[in-house]
């Protein structure tokens, strides 16, 4: 029986020989030839919009709009015509705003600082009349990242190293440049990030061989300029008056104008708990009020400060 599984081997073996010289001798056969995928964009400059020119129409740099203009300021909610019409048009100072996620005492969001941002960049960009704004940069430094300590010793913070936020904000500011903004202005309501953005905003115009971004300090002054309005000029808040918190009349009067559940009023209200430093905000309509005062004074030191600016760059 062993010797018939030997033959039978050895047979099998001489019959993969003959098939594999008999291969040898075929000539051999190119490979099937596979068309090259063709390229998402091609090499016509019209192409924009996420597709090719010659795809539709609506992918062509030139295409007119097909719509009316955009009413907002902010980039992200444009398509991109929209922006690419409104810089047509002359708005070429672009907003970049940082808020911020951190402890605000037991009344008020975490995201102040992004609320806050959001509703003065805008303000600030229709007062200016020539302006958008790009999103708000909501990570900023609050501390080493993955060390418990400053802000970032409370559950819920967010934050980002140093030069993590400096990078962000500098490869936005260099997109924005590229795409035709003339003025990138750069402004903060939090205030970890401010030594950051002048920085950042020295080394681009470095780059640049230019003025173009502009780090705007006023912006986060004006938060002493607001204590001052609601102490001294409104007489609402009593200087010295604190809950020991990390809130203040003037924060959660700017978040009112906003939503005021950034600060559960609803439930504040129900509870007894609407008041804060001393100052009641437990009447919406009359907060609303004071809080846009608030708004305006900041958006008025903002605009001076950006045209100032922008002024002195041009001599």
């Amino acid at each position: 029986m062993r010797m018939k599984h030997f033959v039978l081997r050895a047979g099998y073996g001489v019959f993969l020989l003959c098939a594999a010289a008999q291969a040898a001798q075929r000539p051999v056969e190119a490979p099937p030839v596979v068309p090259a995928a063709a390229p998402a964009y091609d090499d016509d400059p019209r192409s924009m919009g996420g597709g090719r020119c010659r795809d539709n129409v609506y992918n062509c740099a030139d295409t007119p709009n097909p719509l009316p203009a955009a009413k907002t300021v902010w980039i992200d909610e444009m398509t991109w015509m929209d922006v690419r019409d409104a810089l047509a048009a002359g708005k070429k100072t672009v907003i970049i705003p940082s808020g911020g996620i951190e402890p605000n005492g037991v009344w008020t969001a975490l995201g102040k600082h992004d609320w806050i941002a959001h509703g003065l960049c805008e303000s600030v960009a229709r007062r200016l009349g020539n302006a958008l704004c790009a999103p708000v940069v909501e990570f900023v430094p609050e501390g080493e990242p993955g060390q418990k300590h400053s802000h970032a010793d409370t559950v819920g913070t967010i934050g980002v190293s140093d030069a993590t936020y400096a990078a962000v904000v500098s490869d936005i500011a260099r997109g924005m440049k590229a795409h035709g903004f003339e003025n990138i202005i750069l402004v903060g309501d939090h205030g970890g990030g401010q030594q950051i953005m002048a920085d950042v905003a020295d080394r681009l115009n470095k780059e640049w061989g230019g003025t173009h971004a502009i780090y705007i300090k006023a912006f986060y002054d004006s938060w002493d300029g607001a204590d001052a309005l609601l102490q001294k000029d409104m007489k609402l808040w009593q200087p010295g008056v604190k809950d020991g918190m990390h809130d203040d009349p003037d924060v959660e009067l700017q978040l009112i104008v906003q939503d005021p559940e950034t600060i559960r009023w609803r439930e504040r209200v129900k509870a007894h708990k609407a008041v804060i430093n001393g100052v009641s905000v437990a009447d919406l309509s009359q907060a609303r009020a004071w809080g846009r005062r608030i708004v305006e004074y900041r958006t008025t030191v903002t605009v001076a400060a950006i045209n100032q600016a922008i002024v002195a760059r041009s001599h």
